[in-house]
């Protein structure tokens, strides 16, 4: 891939936000067919998505590498869009098949977030699919691309059995930026730099420094100081751990203290609605007690909470949680449809189209004594306990878990962090200094 620009002049950790989201959307209204929208956490991404998917600018498709990705991306994951099989495959064995064919012929634009997640093989098996379907030997089949995402938050998920084998077809590393579809390409890239989340220019300089591996011990140590303690009085803080067990364990513990008989709700599948291998937004049987620490898993429409929202449960109807928000009024919860779509081509209309082929209903709650932190990717939260275990157990895992916490005064830590716990690719870490600046 060639180097990519320089960040503006301007840019910066507290430089004006706005700015690169316009950026970004004059880039895709250009046509610049290669467009990399990348930044830490907190910088509005997520905000930029949204307005793409409101206006859309073109016929375009949102996908994402794994279910819940796609699910709360709105879009569809990139192995069923395509019919690439969850594997290793050769080159010449990438063939999509007629149905597909047919739909990547109308497309302007693909979109594809959590791009830090994708493996250069499948970037590939993308490249491969459309140059194929649409007859069009340029790169991705003369499809613009939008990559949206950020290299040091979660890595590609690579089998230790795959590992050597990638190798021996002649990647560098597993990394998207690692794909042989982007060797050589002009990359038009859009830095988000502006953190919208955290205000407190020390709190925003410590987190720099442990995405980027750059005076990163200093800025443990500071955090150190600041924060291994007992949370602040008067706030129950949600915990981050690293694995599930561990969270289901602390989440088990905090349901089984209270003395309520609680509710269980069941949710309702309906269609296709298989995650591939991840967890369903919410359990298919959630037990709720009152008094139970609760999460928010959707944004409200009237506006009342968010997406990350936490509160205690005061009360229970038959279909309805009555919860008493941290960070306001006592709202009713009631169940939310969950829609897994697929794309496809309306031939009479000439317009693309996402079709609902299976839906979820479930209350959109969580209980919220503690969460992964995976699970805590793109959450806000006031107040947060981080549980670091045995060890943060990937690259980037720390720095998203301390990157949720609004204030330094809202963050605590069980222990102290550890180098073992500030994990940095030395690879990913090139290249976004490359490409931020």
């Amino acid at each position: 891939m060639s180097d990519l620009p320089a960040a503006p002049e301007d840019a910066g950790l507290l430089a004006p936000g706005a700015d690169a989201a316009g950026r970004a959307l004059a880039a895709i209204e250009a046509k610049a067919p290669l467009i990399m929208v990348l930044g830490g956490a907190g910088t509005g991404k997520t905000t930029f998505l949204h307005e793409l998917r409101k206006a859309p600018r073109g016929r375009q498709v949102v996908l994402a590498p794994t279910g819940v990705a796609a699910l709360q991306a709105g879009g569809q994951t990139i192995h069923s869009f395509f019919g690439i099989p969850p594997r290793l495959q050769n080159p010449d064995e990438v063939k999509p098949r007629a149905q597909v064919r047919r739909l990547l012929k109308k497309l302007d634009r693909v979109v594809i977030d959590e791009i830090s997640m994708v493996r250069a093989d499948l970037l590939d098996a993308v490249d491969i699919s459309l140059r194929i379907a649409r007859d069009n030997s340029e790169p991705f089949g003369g499809v613009q691309m939008v990559l949206v995402g950020d290299f040091l938050q979660l890595p590609p998920v690579v089998p230790y059995a795959e590992q050597e084998m990638l190798g021996r077809m002649g990647y560098e590393g597993p990394f998207a930026f690692h794909a042989k579809a982007l060797d050589g390409r002009e990359v038009t890239g859009v830095p988000f730099t502006f953190v919208h989340r955290q205000t407190d220019r020390a709190f925003i300089a410590m987190l720099d420094a442990l995405r980027r591996g750059r005076g990163a011990r200093e800025a443990a140590e500071a955090l150190n100081e600041a924060c291994v303690r007992p949370h602040r009085e008067g706030t129950q803080p949600v915990l981050l751990t690293p694995t599930n067990a561990r969270a289901d364990a602390y989440n088990a513990r905090g349901l089984a203290a209270l003395s309520d008989e609680g509710r269980e709700f069941g949710g309702l599948l309906k269609g296709e609605f298989g995650l591939e291998g991840d967890r369903l937004p919410v359990a298919e049987k959630l037990v709720l007690k009152r008094g139970a620490r609760v999460m928010a898993l959707r944004n409200d429409p009237a506006r009342r909470w968010v997406n990350g929202s936490v509160g205690t449960v005061t009360g229970l109807g038959p279909h309805s949680a009555l919860v008493k928000l941290d960070s306001g009024p006592s709202v009713e919860i009631e169940a939310f449809t969950w829609e897994r779509i697929r794309y496809g081509w309306d031939e009479p209309g000439g317009r693309l189209e996402a079709q609902v082929v299976g839906t979820y209903t479930q209350l959109p709650l969580a209980p919220a004594w503690a969460l992964t932190m995976h699970k805590a990717q793109g959450l806000t939260l006031t107040d947060v306990r981080i549980d670091f275990a045995d060890g943060a157990f990937a690259p980037g895992q720390a720095y998203v878990a301390l990157s949720r916490a609004r204030t330094l005064e809202g963050l605590s830590l069980v222990r102290a962090i550890t180098g073992r716990d500030v994990r940095v690719d030395r690879r990913v870490a090139e290249f976004v200094e490359r490409f931020e600046g």
